[in-house]
C-alpha cells in the first residue's frame, strides 16, 4: 500500500535541518528527523512502530524496510547532524588554526540541540540500552570520521595516535557540553572549555 499519511512533524519542525549526503537517502533522513521529534516531545522512547510510522507519514511496511529496527530510526538523523559538523571543519580556510575551526563547527550545532531537547535525548539513552547501543556505534564512527579530518589539516596519519586521540576528543567534548551544566555555561562554552582543558598541543602539527 502507499504511504500512509503526510507526515506529522511537531517537535521535529523546530530541529535543525541536515541535507542528505545522497538523495536516496532523503525519505529516510526525514523520517529519522520526525522521530527523534516524537521521542522529545513525549520523553520517552517507549513507542511502537505503528505511532513512529504514523507520525512519520511513513506505512509500516515502508518503515520496516527504511530501519532494521526501532531503534535504528535515530541514526540518520544524528549522523547527518555529525557530518554537517565534519565537513564544516573539512571546508574552512586551510590557514585558520585547528582548534578554532573545530569550536567553530561545533558551537552553533551544540547550542541548537541544547535548546531543542539535548538533555531529555540523553536522558532516552540513559533509559533504554537499545537505543543507547546504537547512540554508541553512531559516536564511534564519528570519532573515526573527526580523526580523518582532523588528520588531513594536520597532514598526519588519519591512524596516528594523534589523529585517533583527538577524533575522540572531539567527540567526548561535545557529549559532555550537551549535559545539564550547573555552571549555567552554553553547550559552545563547555566544549571551547573542554578544549582548554587538553592544551594546544593535541590539535597542531608535532614537530617532525
Amino acid at each position: 500500500p502507499p504511504d500512509a499519511a503526510e507526515p506529522s512533524l511537531g517537535l521535529a519542525d523546530a530541529l535543525p535541518i541536515f541535507p542528505p549526503r545522497h538523495e536516496r537517502d532523503r525519505q529516510a533522513l526525514e523520517a529519522s528527523r520526525a522521530v527523534v521529534g516524537l521521542y522529545l516531545r513525549e520523553g520517552t522512547a517507549d513507542l511502537s512502530v505503528k505511532q513512529l510510522a504514523e507520525h512519520a507519514g511513513l506505512s509500516e511496511r515502508t518503515f520496516y524496510r527504511t530501519f532494521p529496527t526501532k531503534e535504528d530510526t535515530i541514526r540518520p538523523y544524528v549522523e547527518a547532524g555529525l557530518h554537517h559538523v565534519v565537513a564544516q571543519v573539512r571546508d574552512a580556510a586551510p590557514q585558520l588554526p585547528l582548534r578554532e575551526v573545530l569550536i567553530s563547527a561545533h558551537a552553533e550545532l551544540l547550542d541548537a540541540a541544547s535548546a531543542h531537547g539535548g538533555v531529555v535525548f540523553l536522558e532516552l539513552l540513559r533509559q533504554n540500552e537499545p537505543l543507547r547501543a546504537v547512540w554508541l556505534k553512531v559516536i564511534t564512527d564519528a570519532e573515526g570520521a573527526f580523526a580523518e579530518v582532523i588528520a588531513e589539516r594536520l597532514a598526519i596519519p588519519p591512524g596516528s595516535l594523534q589523529a585517533r586521540l583527538a577524533g575522540a576528543t572531539v567527540v567526548t567534548a561535545a557529549r559532555l557540553a550537551l549535559e545539564p551544566q550547573t555552571s549555567g555555561a552554553r553547550p559552545s562554552e563547555v566544549f571551547e572549555g573542554c578544549l582548554d582543558l587538553l592544551g594546544p598541543a593535541l590539535f597542531e602539527p608535532r614537530p617532525s
